[in-house]
């Protein structure tokens, strides 16, 4: 372990990096590797956003899914300065983190848009993988934590609104804590037991419809609920987890699962066939490494993330492109169990070599190591 340090680099929007962090603290736990904390203050501004036809452009956007990390390697008396981007958009990068760091590893990581950037940048991004939001039984720095993210997001501009801004801070970032403190342990993903169910399960959600990307989203959403619960009256389990905009557009699709994240995932444990689409803005959901880790049958919308290690149509999963492929899919696993154990096993397989956040950030740090 005193070979290799990784410090984490405060503040840090905590919900998406909870997966690195759980990952270096299992790690660490291990004895694979050390950790330690820096808080760093300053504002970590610039989005380098590339168009449809390869044009990039420049804001002054902040980056907050953006984490900053740095790897001591002490065999060969190396530091390594790396970001994980976890931001839906596979179009928008952080400029002050591609400027400061060796490697940066982009969670939807797409070619098109990454080969439109200058040559110092692109020659640094690669594919980090799947993730979903979990936390280490053996976390650390949690005070430091929510300390680096009041102070990072507060304003003390000297003005007659200073103390208000103060206390709104506080209470965002302490709302933010705490549900974070609600994060499923990576234990209950470890956790699990083959299913034979026949059941079906789909349970999804909206956002607020700011834009017509989350409106399409919903209306895919609502017509494969609709779909399933016809075509399978007697399997389907789930639909919208209420909201605002399920009670005023979707009552007739909610659903009968907990939504309650401990319980979904017991509820979810317990299917045999899973149903996956895309998240938002294209992105992989958290809603499929989940799936992977109980190998469960998962029938998928393609995705346009490119893994470390694919996802291989009638290896891990079944990929759909239509409602009737979806519907076709379903009838066949359902007959060919064969098949339903295949995939089953492999899923989990794959979370175990891929996924899990210690074999992922292992994965990683590896690479950093031998390439560096």
């Amino acid at each position: 372990m005193d070979a290799y340090q990784v410090i984490i680099h405060a503040p840090q929007e905590l919900n998406h990096s909870s997966n690195i962090q759980t990952g270096l603290f299992e790690l660490e736990q291990a004895g694979k590797v050390s950790t330690a904390m820096k808080l760093f203050y300053k504002r970590r501004m610039g989005r380098l956003i590339v168009d449809s036809q390869g044009h990039i452009n420049k804001t002054k956007q902040a980056n907050p899914k953006v984490s900053l990390y740095t790897l001591i390697d002490k065999i060969n008396n190396k530091k390594i300065r790396f970001a994980c981007d976890l931001y839906d958009h596979a179009e928008q990068f952080s400029e002050s983190a591609l400027q400061s760091c060796d490697y940066y590893f982009k969670r939807h990581f797409v070619s098109h848009y990454i080969d439109a950037l200058p040559k110092q940048f692109r020659n640094k991004i690669y594919p980090f993988g799947l993730a979903f939001g979990v936390k280490s039984e053996d976390a650390q720095y949690k005070y430091h934590f929510f300390l680096g993210l009041f102070l990072g997001n507060l304003s003390l501009k000297p003005d007659r609104l200073v103390l208000r801004r103060l206390k709104n801070t506080y209470r965002n970032q302490l709302r933010h804590w705490e549900f974070i403190k609600m994060t499923r342990s990576i234990k209950q993903f470890e956790n699990h037991t083959s299913q034979l169910s026949d059941s079906i399960m789909f349970q999804t959600r909206c956002f607020p419809e700011k834009n017509s990307d989350v409106k399409a989203i919903h209306e895919q959403r609502y017509r494969l609920i609709t779909l399933l619960k016809n075509t399978f009256p007697n399997n389907f389990k789930g639909g919208f987890i209420p909201s605002d905009v399920v009670e005023r557009k979707y009552r007739n699709a909610l659903s009968n699962v907990p939504s309650e994240p401990h319980a979904y995932l017991e509820a979810m444990k317990q299917a045999g066939i899973v149903i996956y689409t895309r998240g938002l803005a294209n992105s992989p959901a958290w809603k499929l490494p989940e799936y992977l880790s109980q190998g469960k049958v998962i029938i998928a919308e393609p995705l346009t993330a490119e893994l470390p290690e694919p996802l291989v149509h009638g290896e891990h999963l079944l990929y759909f492109n239509t409602d009737d492929e979806l519907i076709h899919h379903i009838k066949t696993v359902l007959k060919d169990k064969a098949l339903f154990h295949k995939l089953s096993a492999n899923a989990r397989r794959y979370f175990e070599d891929y996924v899990h956040p210690a074999k992922n950030i292992k994965r990683i740090l590896d690479f950093m190591i031998i390439n560096a």
